[in-house]
């Protein structure tokens, strides 16, 4: 056989496993950009997990209630909720514009009803005839939003056009606007420009 031959018989099996290699042994920096989930604070690895995950709830009469975004939604074995990274959330009401809520991070049950937030969370709303209610900030909020229904135990500042109010706990009823601040409630009016 020529040596030619033989050399090139021999030099391409190992080309392959050296590109393979190589390939195989690329920093993360440039491998393709696949978003895999990160290992949780018990240093469980997700067994499902989801991209650009949207839920969105249905009501009895076939309108959507609730859409729920998340940049990513985790499962981790041995445990009932899926973790969601940056929440957005948009309860839809029957009379009125709907409710945005937003988070750092959350957990959502298996079926969506219920949605705990947690770090900057935010719910903001199109001010209306009712209410002119504009923002509530809280670092942590559990949220039902076929209920249209919140709370909190943690504290929770309320922004309005005329007055900003203060307090530890509250209960927020989300379809007729009402919000009830718990313990330590401070309120400040602010005056109208002119």
């Amino acid at each position: 056989m020529d040596k030619k031959l033989l050399t090139l018989l021999f030099a391409i099996p190992i080309a392959s496993i050296a590109v393979t290699w190589y390939v195989f042994n690329l920093d993360d920096k440039h491998q393709t950009n696949i978003i895999l989930p990160e290992k949780n604070s018990a240093l469980k690895t997700a067994d499902t997990f989801f991209n650009s995950a949207e839920i969105i709830n249905f009501g009895e009469t076939g309108i959507p209630k609730s859409k729920i975004i998340g940049a990513q939604i985790s499962h981790y074995p041995g445990e009932e909720d899926s973790e969601i990274t940056n929440p957005r959330i948009t309860i839809f009401r029957d009379s009125g514009p709907p409710v945005y809520i937003s988070a750092d991070q959350g957990w959502i049950n298996k079926d969506g009803t219920r949605v705990i937030l947690k770090g900057h969370t935010i719910i903001k709303r199109e001010q209306s005839q009712v209410n002119q209610f504009s923002q509530l900030e809280s670092p942590q909020l559990t949220i039902w939003p076929n209920r249209d229904y919140a709370e909190t135990d943690k504290a929770v500042k309320i922004t309005t056009d005329s007055t900003v109010a203060t307090g530890i706990g509250m209960k927020a009823y989300l379809d007729t606007e009402h919000y009830y601040l718990l313990n330590n409630v401070k309120a400040r009016h602010i005056p109208a420009k002119k």
